[in-house]
């Protein structure tokens, strides 16, 4: 059974089909020059030489075919002319399957298949001769040979002759299908979905017409890999620090770059995916038609100030470093042969050795508001390959130092190199590898350091340094009180100090940068200015000599205010203020007025509404005697209970009338009582520090 499946699946794939004119060859444009950019984008320049009215082909992986359609720029050299540029057309899958006449969508094995092309003509190589038909159909059945049972399928054709035969595909030598029409189809539906498997390919195609040679150029962008930076940072006694840069460089397209012009740009130029190389079907509505017809897609932050200093220091080093730098080449060239030579050199003595090689630096220069490191030789990367590219070798200005910062959760200072970029370079963002004194001493991550900048790089712990830290809070009480317009405020400030024990148990002097949190509100007091600030940290400088132990005190004080509406104090606070010595003498008597004045007031709102529930007691009360007179009758009882409730009225009446002009006499004090207590706001008036 497998034999026979394998044989059926090898005729289909090798239905004959017509003969097809094979086309112009394509000619290929080599890549002439790359430049390639922090936000995932590349700049490609291709550059050959076409003759005549040539087809020139570049292979591009689909993912990059938008970019390259959004930003293709092709120019003939010569005098001829660019007739189009042609490309693979990427309907999606299901849609170019559903093109094709036949469906085999739903086929899982060989007797789906044959049933899905009933009808269609084959021909059988049987054993007992060639059987020629239309196929009918097929089905699985169970045979039994030896106590074995075997599935086997069996093929019924109808032949020309009226006959039905059966035919066991096992002992059959093949099934051929003579229907050329339906043999290219059946061919095209299997290339589709191999196609799905292939690795997803484009190719651009170029048309020129023109006379005689040229050259051609051709430009794009396209996403490519970000290329990556990596340092090498060497230090020795009595010798300047040496920076050493590396690029990381990946070629991810199907092309080779041979000896192209690279350039990497420090920069992320705006760029997006505009989709432009996918067929795009719009949705229609299905509208029917006469006559039945229808229509159907861990790093260190920057400092914050400003390093004139630093400037000027990066470009007087810049020159003692090239002197320094021809006093190695002189004693180099006056150095016996043996002594030139790798071999020669001591074992182990990588720093003196990494600063001998020579190394050709990338040129770098300013690109706008980018920076740009140009390859200064031609560099050359086979298709799917990365290289690790040299873009810096140069001495630089720095110091070894110890960082401590005890917010990051280490219990010992880090070992740290203070880099000043004396190189005018833009040193981008990267990792780095410390080399100290021929060892490998440790490694970090850097952010981007422009020209002139200083930055800490953290790159080990310092085992020879122990911090400890104690921190204490001082609340100072009240220093100024302030009554303006009637709002009180009390003036305070809380005091924190920081207390940093640095014990030093190396043989050796340490530098620690001992970096302190900058809190919003917080301000520094009697403590010694911060070699330099950035965004979330105070950096002091600590020196410690070789098994001393140093403290040194960090105080900082926050500002506080508290606000009290005056109309809203009370006695017992005002005693507590006293008690306190938050107010002196003269602010208490000011402040008991105010309340005494306030009390005034609120003891007449008080009579006024006493005035008011009594008068409204009376109201009520008449509603009740009015309701009963409207009840009474005629009878000589009633006359007299009428007469009563009619005493009873003018009695409350007389009361209400001595209510009204009570309440008008208190309204009038509360009315002079107000505007006292307004006119003591507004003329109370302190600022005075206690």
């Amino acid at each position: 059974m497998r034999r026979w499946v394998g044989l059926a699946l090898a005729a289909l794939v090798a239905f004959s089909l017509p003969a097809v004119a094979a086309a112009q060859e394509p000619v290929p444009l080599p890549v002439r020059k790359v430049v390639l950019f922090k936000n995932g984008m590349g700049y490609f320049e291709h550059l050959g030489e076409v003759r005549g009215a040539q087809v020139v082909e570049i292979v591009l992986p689909s993912s990059q075919l938008n970019d390259v359609l959004k930003s293709l720029t092709v120019i003939d050299l010569g005098r001829g002319q660019i007739a189009g540029v042609t490309y693979d057309s990427a309907a999606p899958l299901a849609r170019r399957l559903a093109e094709l006449p036949i469906d085999l969508r739903s086929v899982r094995g060989l007797v789906d298949f044959l049933n899905a092309i009933r009808g269609t003509e084959v021909e059988i190589r049987a054993p007992g001769g060639t059987i020629a038909g239309r196929l009918m159909g097929a089905e699985l059945r169970a045979r039994s040979i030896n106590q074995t049972t075997t599935q086997v399928v069996e093929v019924s054709v109808f032949t020309p002759g009226g006959e039905v035969r059966i035919v066991d595909l096992e002992s059959a030598g093949g099934l051929r299908v003579t229907q050329e029409s339906l043999a290219g189809d059946i061919t095209r539906y299997l290339g589709l979905l191999g196609s799905a498997h292939e690795r997803d390919l484009r190719r651009l195609r170029i048309q020129t017409v023109g006379r005689g040679r040229r050259q051609l150029y051709v430009s794009y962008t396209s996403e490519v890999p970000i290329w990556k930076t990596t340092y090498r940072i060497v230090l020795d006694e009595g010798q300047s620090p040496l920076l050493q840069g590396w690029a990381v460089v990946d070629n991810t397209t199907p092309l080779d770059w041979l000896d192209v012009e690279l350039s990497l740009v420090a920069g992320a130029p705006v760029s997006f995916v505009y989709n432009l190389s996918q067929p795009i079907y719009a949705r229609r509505p299905v509208v029917p038609l006469p006559e039945g017809v229808l229509v159907s897609p861990q790093t260190h932050e920057a400092t914050l100030e400003e390093q004139e200093a630093a400037v000027g220091g990066a470009l007087a080093l810049r020159a003692e470093s090239d002197e320094m730098r021809r006093s190695r080449e002189r004693a180099a060239s006056l150095a016996p042969p043996e002594a030139k030579s790798a071999p020669g050199m001591v074992p182990g003595r990588i720093g003196e050795m990494v600063r001998q090689q020579p190394i050709q630096a990338a040129q770098a220069q300013a690109l706008g508001e980018q920076f740009e490191y140009r390859i200064r030789q031609p560099v050359s990367i086979r298709r799917n390959q990365s290289a690790l590219l040299p873009i810096l070798h140069t001495d630089v200005k720095g110091e070894k130092v110890s960082v401590f910062n005890d917010s990051r959760g280490d219990l010992r200072p880090r070992l740290g190199f203070w880099l000043e970029n004396s190189t005018e370079l833009t040193l981008d963002a990267g990792s780095f590898t410390v080399i100290d004194s021929n060892a490998f001493a440790g490694e970090g991550l850097t952010q981007t350091i422009n020209p002139g900048e200083r930055r800490l790089l953290s790159y080990a712990l310092d085992l020879g340094l122990e911090v400890a830290t104690n921190r204490g809070t001082e609340r100072v009480r009240v220093e100024r009180v302030e009554i303006h317009r009637g709002v009180l405020r009390f003036h305070r400030r809380v005091v924190e100090k920081k207390t940093y024990t640095v014990r030093n148990n190396d043989a050796k002097p340490r530098s620690v940068i001992l970096e302190h949190p900058v809190r919003a509100g917080w301000e520094l007091i009697d403590t010694a200015e911060p070699v330099e600030s950035s965004a979330s940290f105070h950096r002091f400088r600590v020196e410690v000599k070789p098994k001393q132990t140093v403290e040194f005190a960090v105080r900082e004080e926050n500002p506080q205010q508290t606000t009290y509406a005056l109309t809203n104090i009370t006695p017992e606070q005002i005693t507590l203020w006293v008690r306190q010595k938050a107010i002196d003498r003269e602010i208490e008597q000011a402040l008991q007025r105010i309340v005494a004045k306030k009390n005034e007031i609120n003891a007449l709102n008080q009579q006024i509404q006493a005035l008011e529930q009594e008068q409204n007691e009376i109201f009520r009360d008449q509603e009740r005697v009015r309701n009963n007179l409207a009840r009474l009758g005629r009878t000589p009882e009633e006359a007299n209970l009428r007469l009563r409730y009619i005493r009873q009225l003018e009695q409350q009446e007389n009361r209400l009338g001595a209510l009204r002009a009570e309440r008008a006499r208190l309204e009038d004090a509360r009315a002079a009582a107000q505007k006292q207590l307004d006119q003591m706001l507004q003329n109370l008036s302190f600022d005075r520090k206690l």
